[in-house]
């Protein structure tokens, strides 16, 4: 789980843009472990000064793997980018 700084959501949106490839590869992670174990949202990060969860929710799992997946690539995390892989096959199917 990623824990954020900012205070705010402006700050927030800053501090996401600086920190993309981290906060993406954490996000696929989590992600790809929620739906093994089969859970509906997953906390995603934490803003500590404003004792605030950022969750995901299962209907947002896929366009959150697909979103990341490119940072995943780019970070070189190649088991991670099969299992995303696997899962965005998977909730792809699931919507059919």
């Amino acid at each position: 789980m990623i824990q954020f700084n900012s205070d705010n959501l402006e700050s927030l949106e800053i501090e996401v843009q600086e920190r993309a490839e981290e906060i993406g590869i954490a996000t696929v992670k989590a992600i790809c472990k929620g739906l093994e174990l089969g859970v509906d949202v997953i906390n995603v990060g934490f803003m500590k000064n404003l004792n605030m969860d950022i969750t995901c929710e299962r209907d947002g799992f896929l366009e959150a793997l697909s979103l990341n997946l490119k940072r995943c690539e780019d970070a070189e995390e190649y088991e991670l980018c099969s299992d995303a892989r696997k899962w965005i096959k998977i909730l792809i199917n699931e919507k059919k």
